[in-house]
């Protein structure tokens, strides 16, 4: 076997009390692409942002070509040909793609301007199937391009070693097909691809070997041809596979409800107005009834978080209106929408949904105070032994309450989160749970815990709808889909089954008659 490109022996890297590396090894070979599995807190964003140059171990070491290296940033990594491509593409987005190629490019003296011979430009972004004048804002692009703008910009600048962070979770089957010809394409011609990702079926779709991680550590690293999925679930998790996840809510109306279902949320005509970037949400008409998931599939950025501010009351509605529970609640403030029966898990689990410098239990009864210190008086022993109760119950991965929430890995705030809606919904006689993205970064088990979580709402009589850029998840939980495109619904589909690739062409804005009960039809 030839010498691998990069070699990573016994790294070890702490974050305060959290321990993320703990004698890691991993060797990564020229033209291969290589897939790493991982639980949440495993260590695959720690491992491959030490490789990227973005942590310093804190013991172990870095072989390029077989030779120790150091590296104190990026750019000294990119200096040796590796690059990492996060999950949210990192683009100048009021610059032209042109711009986006070639502004990282080193420069010898300070004052050369930004140069390029057209055709070397030209040339790569053909290549990689970027189809769109050079001259074309960043911003007007969908994610898909943005993705490989960002993959332009590195190889031009002579990269060898690209790792990608779950690069296919805002986009389209179609996008993910067309991205993993290209993967592919890159490795034929011998580039190397590192590939972060919990999707089985992708690592055992693309990838020439796969190496799962547990506990900071690599603790197997097999060919595709040899890789079995039970096998790489029952390493990922250290025991037995989880149960699998019917595939879809063992019922779709709480009992003495099925001939009428009660409706607990109505979004009537709900039009907003074009403020800034945001899209303007245009005449959705959708009900969600009790016992019952509704999914909202489509690309990011085409009304999602549009649709969520102006169902809990954070974005003015021009026309319609919002019922919870028969009630009006269109002029109503968000903490009465809430009390009202609302329960909301944010799509953006650091802005929205935690307060970094305070403590985990702190996080955990973050707006519930009122419910959980009776009377309202905060007293910490019964937040931390809430927080203990909670961290068992959804295996949250922290040494104890009391640690600052902002150093647990993405996957276990995101249980955090998860976790406070729970308290919510427990405390609300039919609750209306909107989720966006709750599986968003989390593994296998923890998926599957989630997808009880939500069944089990609608099936205790409450309703629950689902924003989600996973199709996968959407139909899998979903008896109906509503497909945003530009602020309108693009099409409503009943299942399962569903067809994922009609769902693609509806969020990729391409007609497609709705398949849906009567009166849902777009």
């Amino acid at each position: 076997m030839s010498t691998p490109i990069v070699e990573v022996r016994d790294i070890w890297k702490r974050f305060g009390a959290v321990t993320a590396l703990a004698g890691a090894s991993l060797a990564i070979y020229p033209g291969e692409i290589l897939v790493i599995l991982g639980e949440n807190g495993a260590g695959k964003t720690s491992l491959v942002s030490v490789i990227a140059g973005l942590y310093h171990p804190d013991r172990g070491d870095i072989l390029v070509d077989g030779r120790p290296v150091r590296f104190g940033s990026p750019r000294d990594a990119l200096r040796y040909g590796i690059a990492l491509v996060h999950q949210h593409p990192e683009l100048m987005h009021n610059m032209t793609v042109r711009d986006n190629i070639v502004l990282a490019r080193p420069r010898r003296r300070r004052w050369v301007p930004l140069l390029a011979p057209a055709d070397d430009v030209e040339r790569l972004a053909d290549d990689l199937g970027i189809h769109v004048a050079l001259t074309t804002r960043v911003a007007d692009l969908p994610v898909a391009l943005q993705q490989r703008v960002e993959i332009g910009a590195v190889l031009y600048r002579h990269a060898r070693l690209i790792i990608l962070d779950e690069p296919t979770t805002f986009l389209t089957p179609q996008e993910t097909d067309t991205l993993f010809r290209m993967l592919e394409g890159l490795a034929q011609r011998g580039m190397t691809i590192v590939l972060i990702t919990h999707k089985l079926s992708e690592a055992l779709r693309l990838a020439h070997r796969l190496a799962v991680m547990r506990n900071g550590q690599v603790i197997s690293v097999v060919p595709r041809a040899e890789a079995r999925d039970d096998v790489l679930i029952q390493q990922l998790m250290g025991g037995a596979a989880p149960e699998a996840v019917p595939a879809a809510p063992a019922a779709s109306l709480p009992d003495g409800a099925r001939a009428e279902p009660v409706t607990v949320l109505q979004v009537d005509e709900v039009t907003t107005r074009q403020e800034g970037s945001a899209v303007a949400l245009s005449r959705l008409q959708f009900t969600v009834a009790a016992g019952e998931i509704v999914g909202v599939a489509g690309v990011a950025g085409n009304g999602q978080t549009e649709l969520i501010e102006a169902v809990v009351g954070v974005r003015p509605i021009e026309r319609g209106r919002v019922v919870v529970h028969g009630r009006d609640v269109t002029q109503a403030s968000p903490a009465e929408r809430l009390r009202a029966g609302l329960v909301l898990v944010p799509q953006d689990r650091l802005r929205d949904g935690i307060v970094p410098a305070l403590r985990l239990w702190e996080n955990l009864v973050l707006g519930l105070h009122r419910d959980v210190f009776s009377p309202w008086r905060l007293r910490p022993q019964v937040g931390r032994q809430l927080a203990k109760d909670m961290i068992r119950e959804f295996a949250i991965r922290a040494p104890h309450p009391d640690v600052p929430v902002s150093y647990l890995s993405g996957g276990n705030i995101q249980k955090v989160v998860l976790a406070r809606s729970a308290l919510a919904v427990r405390r609300r006689p039919r609750p209306v749970l909107i989720a966006a993205n709750p599986a968003r970064g989390l593994d296998v088990r923890a998926t599957a815990q989630v997808h009880a979580y939500l069944r089990s709402v609608a099936q205790q009589g409450g309703g629950v709808l689902l924003l989600s850029e996973d199709l996968d998840e959407l139909m899998a939980l979903c008896t109906r889909i509503l497909v945003l495109y530009r602020g309108s619904i693009a099409g409503v589909f009943t299942g399962p089954p569903y067809d994922r690739y009609q769902l693609g062409a509806a969020m990729l804005g391409q007609h497609v008659a709705s398949v849906g009960q009567a009166g849902t039809e777009a």
